[in-house]
């Protein structure tokens, strides 16, 4: 179990830093806040003219943070992914060496207890 968990930890620590984490049912991401939505101003022509560039850079921040999102998503779940996958290939292989020597054991036991003494 100690060699275990001494394997998770340095596994843990070989992950991305942009890594985040999920508490509560909620992901921590690095890509900041949401950006906040604008709308058109209506009031009059003038307005709406003005109002049109800051539309298209709220889009254009809005389209880069979802990507953001996406990307570090997607980073998250694969290093997770082969977090999660090491280290149940190296529980596997601590249980294999166990059944391995138990059975060398068994054929040792053989060897000195059995009939060919």
């Amino acid at each position: 179990m100690i060699r275990s968990t001494a394997l998770l930890l340095s596994l843990a620590a070989a992950l991305p830093a942009h890594a985040g984490k999920i508490d509560n049912g909620n992901w921590t991401h690095a890509c900041g806040p949401r950006p906040a939505a604008v709308s058109l101003d209506l009031k009059n022509p003038d307005a709406f003219n003005k109002s049109v560039g800051i539309v298209n850079t709220y889009r254009q921040t809005q389209r880069a943070w979802l990507d953001c999102l996406q990307n570090e998503g997607n980073a998250d779940i694969k290093a997770t992914s082969q977090l999660i996958s090491q280290f149940i290939n190296a529980e596997a292989q601590a249980a294999k060496d166990a059944n391995d020597q138990i059975a060398a054991d068994a054929k040792a036991a053989e060897a000195k207890f059995g009939d060919g003494k």
